[in-house]
């Protein structure tokens, strides 16, 4: 009895701590030699196991992280861009400031200039008017009526007292090389601004010279007893026609006229270039003027485009 009683101890005690042993790990244990359980396979396992559940968020981490520094990065370097530029800015600002400051002087102290007078400053500038593209004929040292003309030119384009007198204002504007704005054409175009009473040769939309002219007063006249308005007409126009001398007219006389409308309407020589709008209609220019625009430098022939605005 006392040998069944303790065999029936010793498996009670075994089942127990089989149990125990399969709650903890929820795999039955290898028993290795002498009956000790090989228990580290089951802990390697779970460390395994814990270090695979642990990886994802480990590595998201990792890519979030870096892509706050790859978002940062970028930030700053588009900061440094801005900044960097308005500095080139400021610069540039200033640059042209001191630029501005040093030409008024140099405006201030030129000469006062107008027709009549004689010297270097009038051949100073004569070339300063024709480099910068208020038509000339030639550079000499003599303040020409041709050299008012130009004068009458730069004035009408950038809105100064229209005297043909140069000052300080009209040397500023030459010491910065300005030229009135014109279209946007293709191409040659022979562009008469009637508001500004200029008339400039343009390369798309770039000013190659600019001309003094007077074009239709707006005034009513009498022919053969009909009574009209001198006005010129807008639009665009070719050269249609022109005549190599002059032509008298029952409105007056045309010097090498070249008619951009049958009716009559011509951009036409006169020894009377006001400041002001004068014509019957035509575009008037001196008659130096039209000599050029007659040669293969000035380029006004047959088919060229006329192209005239308010």
């Amino acid at each position: 009895m006392t040998t069944a009683r303790h065999a029936r101890i010793l498996a009670a005690s075994v089942a127990l701590g089989l149990g125990a042993l399969l709650g903890a790990s929820g795999t039955v244990p290898a028993v290795a030699s002498g009956g000790t359980a090989a228990v580290r396979t089951t802990s390697a396992a779970s460390s395994g196991s814990a270090a695979g559940a642990s990886s994802p968020q480990s590595a998201g981490a990792t890519t979030g992280g870096a892509a706050t520094d790859g978002a940062s990065t970028k930030a700053a370097r588009k900061a440094a861009k801005k900044a960097a530029k308005k500095k080139a800015e400021r610069a540039a600002r200033k640059k042209a400031k001191k630029k501005l400051k040093r030409l008024r002087a140099k405006a201030a102290a030129a000469p006062r200039l107008s027709e009549g007078d004689t010297g270097k400053s009038v051949r100073r500038l004569k070339k300063l008017l024709l480099k910068t593209g208020y038509w000339i004929p030639s550079v000499s040292s003599t303040y020409t009526p041709t050299t008012a003309q130009a004068v009458l030119a730069l004035q009408k384009s950038l809105g100064f007292t229209r005297d043909s007198k140069v000052g300080k204002e009209e040397w500023l504007a030459l010491f910065q090389g300005r030229l009135p704005k014109a279209s946007k054409a293709k191409g040659r175009v022979f562009e008469v601004d009637l508001s500004r009473q200029i008339m400039m040769r343009t390369w798309n939309g770039r000013v190659k010279y600019v001309f003094n002219v007077s074009t239709g007063s707006n005034k009513i006249y009498y022919q053969d007893g009909v009574a009209h308005r001198a006005v010129t007409p807008t639009g665009t126009f070719r050269i249609m026609r022109k005549i190599d001398g002059m032509r008298h007219a029952p409105l007056g006389t045309l010097y090498r006229p070249q008619y951009f409308r049958s009716d009559g309407y011509a951009i036409h020589g006169s020894p009377s270039i006001p400041a002001y709008p004068a014509s019957h209609g035509c575009v008037r220019v001196s008659n130096s003027a039209i000599d050029w625009l007659w040669t293969k430098a000035g380029k006004l022939d047959m088919g060229e485009k006329v192209v005239i605005h308010q």
